[in-house]
């Protein structure tokens, strides 16, 4: 059930089509769950800045229930962003939730219930 939301000041056209399956690639490995699980959402345009300026960057939002290696996927995030984006990882911001299995609905039902 990752939810990754990537909020962005990077113009729409500058965004790589590609991006969006190569986060579900990263993100998927990475996490250890498989990508049908994945919601991903990139808004891009926002009104944005970070430091003070609006140089590209970046908000961030991952939430599991997975086990967490926040560290690891915080260097796999700057990365992509970085290769993709051109965004300093110096100017991304980062939110890791880790919800409860009990507290997060898919199919009729709660990840509670369901192995994996």
């Amino acid at each position: 059930m990752p939810i990754f939301t990537l909020y962005t000041n990077v113009c729409q056209s500058d965004v790589p089509q590609t991006l969006v399956f190569d986060l579900y690639q990263l993100l998927e490995k990475a996490l250890d769950v498989p990508a049908k699980h994945f919601a991903i959402m990139i808004h891009a345009e926002q009104q944005l800045t970070f430091g003070g300026t609006s140089d590209p960057c970046a908000v961030c939002t991952l939430q599991t229930i997975a086990k967490s290696q926040n560290e690891k996927y915080s260097k796999l995030i700057c990365e992509i962003l970085s290769k993709e984006l051109h965004i300093n990882p110096e100017r991304v911001y980062i939110h890791f939730i880790d919800a409860n299995r009990a507290n997060v609905g898919w199919n009729s039902t709660t990840f509670a219930t369901i192995t994996f």
